[in-house]
């Protein structure tokens, strides 16, 4: 008797794809995260309110919101358009631009959720060979889809209601 229902998927690291806007000042220029990188996990540090009142054993929490955060160590490839995109940056202060999660696992071909918000991008250290940054999510992401042609994404924005 098998004890692992027989509809049960594995999800991929490479099913949850992130995209940065290389041309944040201009028409949106999404390039992949990914070369040279071989862990990047979002730390979306929930900010989380505890109070307890005199008359209480235990107190109560409040989820208030998130920081997300995505720090990456990637390997140094001459003409990737997103670590040039993030070198130049290195010098900066309030290095801005957009970034766009992309979710092809739950999707159906073509079209799939997805998340673009806006970003921070600070360099911690840089070698030559690796560089280290983090890209802080700044606000409240917008929900849509995206669809993916040649590598390159298409955010559609979700109706407001």
């Amino acid at each position: 008797m098998a004890l692992i229902p027989s509809d049960i998927v594995k999800n991929k690291r490479s099913q949850y794809q992130k995209f940065l806007d290389i041309a944040p000042t201009s028409t949106e220029s999404w390039k992949v995260i990914g070369i040279g990188i071989t862990e990047a996990n979002v730390a979306y540090n929930p900010q989380v309110d505890t109070e307890q009142w005199i008359i209480e054993d235990s107190a109560r929490n409040d989820h208030t919101g998130n920081q997300k955060q995505l720090p990456i160590t990637q390997k140094c490839y001459k003409g990737d358009p997103e670590f040039e995109f993030i070198n130049a940056g290195r010098d900066k202060l309030n290095y801005t631009s957009h970034i766009l999660e992309v979710d092809t696992w739950n999707g159906t071909e073509g079209s799939y959720p997805a998340k673009k918000s806006d970003c921070l991008i600070t360099v911690t250290s840089y070698s030559g060979a690796e560089i280290e940054y983090t890209i802080y999510f700044n606000g409240d992401p917008t929900d849509g889809t995206a669809t993916i042609a040649n590598g390159v994404p298409t955010f559609t924005a979700s109706a407001s209601l």
